[in-house]
């Protein structure tokens, strides 16, 4: 006669272990699934931006503090062997935040937001070498990290820095010398602007579709050019009443 294990099935056992990592892995898998379909529907038009930004900008803080709360449960890493991968969902949010930043944003001069991302890549860099052996193990990884950690910080930064801005706009006009789509599926309508204002030669700018189709070379454009929350002064092109 078999008799029951009192302690089968109580906290803290194995079966309460099993629990908790399928439910991990459905957490992290659910994180990834979101951020890749959110990251698909991005490159139409019609994807509400703003919601994408908020997003896009919290999953990486919500792994990481998953991550420190659960650690033999959850990790943000490259490779295998422990807790349930939330690295994948972190990667492509920063990919898209930073491709969302380039595509969105005019910026004056992208060099002190360049700069910043590359200076939190580098922290991390060194940070992690000494304190993460799971990327120390591989430089690979280990590069790899820090260049999706700077282009989150490039990203997130572009974004505040537009989207906390409460400075007066300066208004300035300039005129269309052509217009062109873009490389990318995420900034595809550019026009060519006269020197003005803060540009002493000719420069491209994003615009809408809707504006794009309705320029034409020789009109005149109105921009708003503001100084950022950050002091990385931006603007935007509109058509002229």
């Amino acid at each position: 006669m078999n008799v029951p294990d009192p302690h089968h099935g109580m906290p803290g056992d194995g079966t309460s272990r099993d629990r908790g990592v399928v439910r991990a892995q459905r957490i992290a898998l659910g994180f990834t699934t979101v951020i890749i379909g959110l990251a698909g529907w991005s490159l139409f038009p019609s994807f509400p931006a703003g919601q994408l930004i908020a997003v896009v900008t919290v999953v990486p803080l919500l792994a990481l503090v998953l991550t420190l709360r659960f650690p033999g449960r959850f990790r943000i890493g490259l490779g295998s062997g422990y807790g349930a991968n939330l690295g994948t969902a972190c990667i492509v949010a920063a990919g898209t935040l930073a491709a969302r930043t380039l595509s969105d944003i005019n910026l004056v001069s992208w060099l002190p937001l360049t700069a910043f991302a590359v200076a939190v890549a580098l922290i991390f860099l060194i940070v992690a070498a000494r304190f993460e052996t799971q990327l120390r193990r591989r430089g690979w990884r280990l590069l790899l990290a820090a260049l999706f950690v700077g282009a989150y910080a490039f990203g997130a930064l572009g974004q505040f820095n537009a989207a906390l801005d409460r400075s007066a706009p300066a208004l300035l006009r300039s005129r269309v010398l052509g217009k062109h789509l873009g490389h990318s599926r995420l900034a595809p309508h550019q026009v060519a602007l006269e020197a003005w204002g803060p540009f002493a030669a000719p420069t491209d700018a994003h615009v809408p579709q809707a504006l794009y189709e309705q320029l034409q070379p020789g009109d005149s454009v109105c921009l708003r050019l503001r100084d950022g929350a950050f002091r990385m002064a931006w603007f935007t092109v509109a058509a002229c009443r």
